[in-house]
């Protein structure tokens, strides 16, 4: 595990995931692989690591080694079985999901980094069926709990529906702010998105961004993926005025 400490993202990161969309091939990308590693993987490892602590403290299930294909996505294409992919990804991601669990089919808190900015949020999972998946059926059975957290932490008025790509293009909709809505939503992506141009993104305090974006959100983690839903929104209550404290602030 790294012990360096996460001290932002820098230009070259996202000047990188730029020029690799332009230029998706082997050669460029080995050209480039020192810069991947110092700019890129370097950083985003620091910025994992950072962040595990926050996380097993909310949840000792939620997994949160930071290691690439642990929690960190791979930026090597899968192309066995899909010859007409490109051989890199230009966007990585860092996700958190139950321990044992994949991501395309968990609910997770996560960051994707693209060459247009940085998105931080909550992801419920990839369900086929998605009017029906866990997190309406929850939500469905609990209204008023769900009300209640919207209310407490101002869901609706702090935070968006996101929708992107790989080439780094973010949507961004209005949340609902009554719980009924949000039952009708197909598949939401829910969280805060931060333009390259953000100065917060170079700098340590991000990190502090971040920890209120999922403490925020993590009752979301809960609706989806709670086996006991009630006593475990009880105890993120007792806890969350501790775990405000931020993680720049806390001793390393």
């Amino acid at each position: 595990m790294s012990s360096a400490r996460f001290e932002g993202f820098s230009p070259g990161l996202f000047g990188f995931l730029s020029g690799l969309i332009d230029n998706n091939n082997k050669q460029w990308f080995d050209e480039h692989r020192d810069q991947y590693h110092s700019e890129v993987l370097g950083p985003i490892k620091n910025f994992a690591s950072e962040l595990g602590p926050i996380l097993r403290m909310l949840n000792e299930q939620i997994e949160t080694e930071p290691r690439v294909g642990r929690t960190i996505s791979r930026i090597n294409n899968d192309i066995r079985f899909h010859k007409n992919r490109p051989p890199y990804r230009p966007v990585i991601y860092v996700a958190f999901p139950r321990r044992g669990q994949k991501w395309w089919n968990s609910a997770l808190l996560y960051t994707g980094i693209y060459r247009g900015g940085v998105s931080v949020g909550f992801y419920p999972g990839d369900h086929r069926q998605l009017r029906t998946g866990p997190i309406q059926e929850r939500i469905k059975k609990n209204m008023r709990l769900f009300q209640r957290y919207l209310d407490e932490r101002s869901i609706g008025e702090s935070y968006w529906e996101l929708s992107g790509g790989e080439d780094g293009s973010i949507t961004k909709w209005p949340l609902p702010k009554t719980a009924n809505r949000w039952v009708e939503l197909d598949g939401f992506t829910v969280g805060e998105h931060f333009p390259s141009t953000d100065r917060v993104l170079s700098k340590r305090t991000f990190l502090d961004r971040v920890q209120k974006v999922f403490l925020d959100l993590y009752p979301l983690w809960l609706f989806a993926s709670s086996d006991h839903l009630k006593a475990d929104l009880e105890l993120y209550r007792d806890n969350v005025a501790s775990l405000s404290r931020p993680l720049t602030k806390s001793a390393k």
